[in-house]
């Protein structure tokens, strides 16, 4: 590719990753919503996740027939496949549900922000499992991270009680799920393509969602008679299934396939403050200085992160 096809691509992968950023900002206001009408995590994962799998499985039949995948000399082994169905497990079924968990006993704002700074996990993690080095830039950008994730979460203890501390730490294991979701997706995405990996990983995330659904049912006394069905939950159910999770989930894999995770992680920035300007206007949270000093701090943490050269684009 030349200088200018690149240059586009790197542009269309920044609209695609702010793109993302900004309807996943949406997330946990759609989410608060749900609740209010007594929904529990479970469930509604299970519905996003049943509405979402006719989608995925239809699009990526069209890429496999479209690309003859399965007719190729060449085409894939079949581990390839399971490895990237295994590694979606991480991103859309684990992650999530500890997410909407967390989201049960914290406010919006603080799950944001957590999940924000997801990208200081992925140095962590890439430190400890592949023995990349941390610099000093790096070191300082975790500690402006934490130190404004400590701020916010010690502000909503202090307005919520004990409940934060259990919902936070669901949602920091969200946020090393989705962590580990980035640093092993760019490889398959780079094989298989960014709409068919996510087809698969979602696809995979359904499965794995219908399987903890029918085991919890089992062995447990599962109670669903909090919650009925009414047209508001189901448009809420819709809002957040189609533009809270269909559609940024495949800007998102674009993004990493055109300017890499890092890049696309760190375009993010937009995602926190969105989260707490509709968490105020829309859920009546409360917004304080520590709210804002935190958050401050987290986007110059994670900025911090930026590389110093941009990451080369992957254009199948």
């Amino acid at each position: 590719m030349n200088h200018s096809s690149i240059e586009v691509s790197n542009k269309q992968g920044f609209v695609f990753a702010i793109g993302a950023a900004l309807l996943f900002s949406c997330k946990p206001i759609i989410i608060k919503w749900a609740y209010g009408y007594g929904i529990d995590a479970l469930s509604l994962m299970l519905l996003r996740m049943i509405l979402a799998l006719p989608v995925y499985l239809f699009i990526g039949a069209i890429i496999i027939s479209k690309q003859k995948l399965l007719q190729q000399k060449d085409y894939l082994p079949i581990r390839h496949w399971l490895s990237a169905a295994f590694v979606g497990l991480f991103g859309y079924y684990l992650a999530t549900f500890l997410d909407l968990k967390g989201l049960e006993l914290a406010n919006a704002q603080l799950e944001r922000i957590i999940l924000y700074a997801y990208p200081t996990l992925v140095v962590l993690l890439g430190a400890i499992l592949f023995k990349h080095k941390v610099t000093r830039q790096q070191i300082s950008a975790l500690v402006l991270c934490y130190a404004g994730i400590i701020c916010i979460f010690l502000q909503d203890l202090s307005l919520q009680g004990e409940q934060v501390i259990q919902g936070s730490l669901l949602i920091l294991l969200s946020a090393l799920s989705y962590s580990i979701y980035m640093l092993f997706s760019k490889k398959h995405i780079d094989r298989l393509g960014s709409l068919l990996f996510t087809c698969i990983s979602m696809a995979s995330a359904t499965f794995a969602t219908i399987i903890h659904t029918t085991l919890v049912l089992t062995f447990s006394n599962f109670d669903t008679s909090g919650w009925e069905f009414s047209k508001e939950l189901i448009a809420i159910v819709l809002l957040l299934t189609f533009a809270a999770t269909v559609i940024p989930s495949f800007m998102i894999s674009e993004a990493v396939k055109r300017i890499g995770a890092a890049n696309a992680a760190l375009t993010g920035t937009v995602g926190p403050i969105m989260t707490s300007i509709m968490a105020v206007l829309l859920l009546g949270e409360i917004f304080t200085l520590y709210h804002g000093l935190g958050m401050i701090l987290v986007i110059l943490g994670v900025s911090r992160l930026k590389p110093k050269q941009p990451e080369k684009a992957v254009n199948k």
